[in-house]
């Protein structure tokens, strides 16, 4: 009896050992599948972040290069400019802003067409920010192409109807096309936005002296001259409103004007000195017509001047040496 206990007994531990033997074997199995899968796990987050790693860099590298291009630019030196701007644009090819800095060094160089292809692709990364759109719609209108640029204006004002700078290349789409009360429309909503804004008023001023709306245009011109500091009111805004005050004969004050005008520019030009020494003899002032008008033919023979201004300044010479009224 005893015998047959122990057979038995020693068959249940055999029995326990291999089944124990089996389970370690299993989960040995099962540890060795899962090794090359955690291996595999970790390697590929290394590379990932490997090529993250390297995408950050070429991100900075490319900025940095931005960075000194637009310093070079600034400076006027767009040769330079343009090397740095090419290589980030190749490093970051998804930067707007990095393409829009290469498209203004490429206009500045006179590579208009290349200009404009970078210019177009930074509208399209940007997804059509509205400044950029208008950049490009700019520069079509520089090209002749107002379709284009309509096109652009009414993409920057549906994305920002606020912008001043939208409707005001509306506006100078609308008036290379004739449409000039289209474009006063345009160019004063851009005002609403933007009161002091060169750009939009001096169109509306040339505008209104088109349209014989004296008046209107030196009212426009005064606004802009307010909105500069004391002083620094540009000549051409100057002799815009002398203009406007000679064909509204007031021929003094367009003289004061105007005299101011040539004083602001050093050297003065021909054409305001030519509209000076006009405007002087309307005012009866012919002594000093004579002596500007001598000034204005020396600078004739120190600059380009059109046909147009030098038939201007032939015929002033005759009537002022025939002492006659213009």
């Amino acid at each position: 009896m005893n015998l047959v206990m122990l057979h038995a007994a020693n068959a249940l531990c055999s029995r326990v050992h291999h089944a124990e033997k089996n389970r370690r074997g299993r989960r040995a199995g099962r540890f060795a599948g899962t090794v090359p899968v955690i291996l595999l796990a970790v390697a590929l987050s290394g590379c990932a972040t490997l090529a993250r790693n390297r995408t950050d860099e070429s991100v900075v590298s490319a900025r940095q290069l931005s960075l000194r291009g637009i310093n070079a630019a600034q400076q006027g030196q767009f040769q330079e400019a343009e090397a740095l701007f090419q290589r980030a644009s190749e490093m970051c090819p998804l930067d707007e802003k990095i393409r829009y800095h290469y498209a203004e060094t490429l206009w500045q160089l006179g590579s208009h067409a290349h200009a404009v292809a970078h210019m177009e692709e930074a509208v399209r990364l940007s997804g059509g920010n509205a400044d950029l759109a208008v950049r490009l719609g700019d520069m079509y209108l520089a090209g002749g192409d107002l379709q284009r640029a309509a096109q652009q204006a009414e993409a920057a004002i549906q994305a920002n109807r606020q912008l001043a700078s939208a409707w005001a290349l509306r506006g100078e789409v609308l008036r290379k096309m004739g449409h000039d009360e289209e474009a006063l429309a345009s160019y004063h909503r851009a005002l609403s936005y933007q009161s002091h804004y060169p750009r939009a008023q001096l169109a509306a001023a040339e505008i209104y002296g088109r349209q014989k709306r004296h008046a209107r245009a030196l009212a426009t011109l005064r606004t802009l001259a307010d909105g500069y500091p004391s002083g620094e009111t540009p000549a051409h805004v100057l002799m815009l409103q002398g203009l406007a005050l000679k064909e509204l004969g007031r021929y003094e004050a367009a003289a004061e004007m105007l005299a101011l005008a040539a004083k602001q520019q050093s050297p003065p030009s021909t054409e305001i000195l030519a509209c000076l020494a006009e405007t002087q003899f309307l005012a009866g002032d012919a002594a000093n017509a004579r002596l500007t008008l001598q000034t204005a033919l020396t600078r004739s023979s120190q600059e380009p001047v059109t046909e147009p201004l030098t038939a201007q300044l032939l015929t002033l010479q005759q009537k002022l040496s025939g002492d006659m009224r213009l």
